[in-house]
């Protein structure tokens, strides 16, 4: 007995809402869809809007003003911060915690005095450091702490915040390797002063599984949201500041420095949150710091859905949607769905909003649509069943007629074999023709390969061209922002506003990026064009033209001027150039020998320092001679300085292959590199090259 029609399209449509949630739950595992998900997450951040700030705390900030006040350079002398502690317990602060590492000793003096405060404080939490090192073979963890002095003057936590894939932070812990985070210590800090004091971590709220995995931040707002004050005000807060604004609060202390120059390249202790994308502008490590430690007394992290409370919900809202659109015709199912998407978007906006729970909202649309054109696909199917039904029936019409048709096609036969002999008597002409074909068809293969090459050319040259009118046309762009910025008539404030509307006007990223991209097309472009001309040299006789006659100055220069930001204000660079000869070379890989020795001694340099560079030529061989007075080279580890791998550098700065590739690159030209340090003194590196390349393979 046939299944009657609503019963199978009811079947097929909750095949279809099955079919969409499995895909969904497939693709929402691919690294591109989670960051999507993630977006998701800060538009709900965005349609909520700013919270009040925490009342329990107040940031303390070493920002621009602080720094112009106080008039002293970067890192200030820790009899200040012991000052400012003194300062925070006079005006009556529960808990201070300074989000800043003292990881290295300072004046003695200045540490001794930090290490008493904080000892007549005992209501301080410094911050220290984990660093961990993942490898293929282990796993390194490093924790750096203030210094032992100041360490046991206080407690000690780790900053716990996680950067996702797009560089936004949104979790943070609790705990990690069995060490409490910095904003626990501060709020165990603060309950522990309160009247009824914390029992046991964790805090309310917070199951005790919570604690030990990473959860979602509950961000306020953009920076400056939690309640923020100048360092230099609250060294002076009688005069400066209202009265009792630190009266039973939490302190923390740490930098906050706007002065950035694009939002979107942080630096420092800044952080993308959530927020950023509407701000244009990061947010401070110390407040966002001050916004864990509120969610953990307020209990209010987000709550994320579990993978079968998503399965659970998807299914709930898609099964009784493809019944819905099954019954619908296509234009009207179609504005259906974006109905419900729109509603989806409103569901997730107000449990977020009222809840603080965060459900999947890409997930949901992209199950959504999938669902539609499931069902969309399901018509189209049934579509081609009648269709073929149709021409099955229009087929065995056509049966009779073919019949008739090979009647006809019998007696055309046997005129054919009248003509059978015809066209042997032809086949012989054909056979003299087939000759000259193929001769013809080898002249043809000829000039396509002549027109091959010619289109080969032609393409790149083409859209090099198409784009140079692009680039023009971006490049004005750019410079009416420079023009904007740069107007004398008006003020800065205001030319700066200018500026900002221009580049907005302008679609300043958009058009930076898409002039990139232009340039890179057109260097993609040239690139293919000199490829096939050394193919056609190839072709036409075999030479190698990589090694060219080549100025070792320029490329010193220019490996000098990309490590400015490396040394300016720190070290002095001494020249001592002769006059040298053209060397055969390829130039491309003697920079990045000069680049990797130049950077070696700029970092062995820890403060300030001098560098001497001098080139000289002797008959048939050029030299260049790099000498720093920093650190040094221990005795035991020049043996071991050109081996791949090796490094003197701390875990994570150093990969130990730059020397390595240096040395066998002088020496696949038949030059020597060679070595010479005392520790405290100094190390020198000598690069010696012929005039004319041995060419030794590589």
């Amino acid at each position: 007995m046939a299944m009657p029609i609503r019963t199978r399209s009811s079947t097929m449509s909750l095949l279809i809402a099955a079919g969409s949630v499995a895909i969904t739950l497939v693709l929402s595992g691919l690294s591109l869809f989670s960051l999507l998900e993630l977006r998701g997450l800060d538009l709900l951040f965005a349609l909520r809007g700013t919270l009040s700030p925490p009342a329990q705390i107040v940031v303390v900030a070493i920002d621009e003003p602080s720094f112009a006040q106080i008039d002293t350079q970067w890192p200030w002398p820790r009899s200040l911060h012991a000052q400012l502690l003194r300062q925070l317990g006079k005006a009556g602060a529960k808990v201070v915690g300074f989000d800043v590492l003292f990881a290295e000793p300072s004046n003695p003096d200045d540490d001794r005095e930090l290490a008493a405060a904080l000892r007549e404080a005992g209501n301080a939490v410094l911050v220290s450091e984990l660093s961990v090192v993942n490898d293929p073979l282990f796993r390194h963890t490093l924790r750096i702490d203030p210094i032992p002095m100041l360490r046991d003057a206080a407690v000690v936590g780790i900053p716990m915040i996680s950067v996702d894939a797009d560089g936004v932070v949104r979790r943070t812990r609790i705990f990690a390797e069995n060490m409490p985070s910095f904003a626990y210590q501060l709020a165990r800090a603060y309950l522990a002063t309160a009247p009824e004091p914390m029992r046991e971590p964790p805090f309310p709220g917070i199951p005790v599984g919570d604690s030990l995995r990473e959860m979602l931040i509950d961000h306020r707002g953009p920076p400056r949201t939690v309640q923020t004050v100048s360092y230099y005000q609250a060294l002076q807060f009688e005069t400066l500041l209202p009265p009792g604004i630190f009266e039973d609060k939490i302190v923390l202390v740490g930098r906050s420095v706007e002065a950035i120059p694009e939002p979107w390249h942080v630096s420092g202790d800044t952080f993308l949150t959530p927020f950023s994308w509407i701000a244009e502008t990061p947010t401070a490590g110390v407040e966002i710091q001050a916004t864990v430690v509120s969610n953990l007394l307020e209990g209010r992290f987000i709550h994320e859905l579990g993978q079968p409370a998503r399965v659970f919900l998807l299914l709930t809202l898609m099964l009784p949607t493809s019944l819905l659109l099954a019954r619908l015709k296509p234009l009207t199912a179609l504005a259906a769905t974006i109905v419900l998407a729109v509603a989806l978007v409103f569901l997730a906006w107000v449990l977020f909003a009222q809840w603080r729970l965060w459900i999947p909202i890409f997930a949901m649309l992209m199950a959504l649509f999938l669902t539609y054109g499931g069902q969309l696909l399901a018509r189209t199917i049934r579509a081609e069943r009648e269709r073929l039904r149709a021409l099955e029936t229009l087929n065995r019409g056509l049966e009779a007629k073919v019949a008739e048709r090979t009647q006809a096609l019998s007696l055309v036969n046997a005129e054919l074999s009248e003509r059978h002999q015809q066209l042997e008597t032809t086949y012989l002409d054909l056979a003299l023709a087939k000759e000259h074909l193929i001769q013809s068809e080898k002249m043809a293969s000829l000039g396509l390969l002549v027109a091959g090459v010619a289109h080969e050319l032609n393409n790149p040259i083409s859209y090099v061209h198409s784009n140079l009118d692009f680039i023009d046309e971006y490049t004005l762009r750019l410079a009416e922002i420079i023009r904007a910025y740069s107007d004398t008539e008006h003020s800065t404030r205001e030319g700066r506003r200018r500026g900002d509307g221009q580049m907005r006007s302008a679609c300043f990223d958009e058009t930076f990026q898409t002039l990139q991209e232009l340039i890179k097309s057109c260097q993609d472009g040239a690139e293919r064009i000199k490829k096939i001309v050394l193919d056609l040299r190839t072709f036409s006789r075999s030479d190698d033209t990589g090694f060219i006659e080549a100025g070792l100055l320029e490329g010193l220069e220019s490996s000098l001027n990309l490590l400015a930001k490396q040394y300016q204000d720190r070290v002095t660079i001494h020249r001592a150039y002769d006059s040298l000869p053209k060397v055969e070379c390829l130039p491309g890989q003697i920079n990045q020998v000069f680049m990797n020795v130049l950077q070696n001694a700029v970092q062995a340099i820890p403060d300030r320092g001098e560098v001497w560079v001098s080139a000289a030529s002797a008959e048939d061989r050029v030299s260049i001679a790099i000498r720093d007075n920093g650190v040094g080279i221990a005795e035991e580890h020049l043996a071991k300085l050109f081996d791949p791998f090796f490094t003197t550098k701390p875990v994570g700065t150093g990969t130990g292959l730059g020397l390595s590739i240096s040395y066998r690159i002088v020496e696949r030209h038949g030059g020597t590199l060679r070595v010479s340090s005392q520790v405290g003194k100094g190390t020198e590196f000598v690069i010696d090259l012929p005039l004319r390349a041995t060419r030794t393979p590589q």
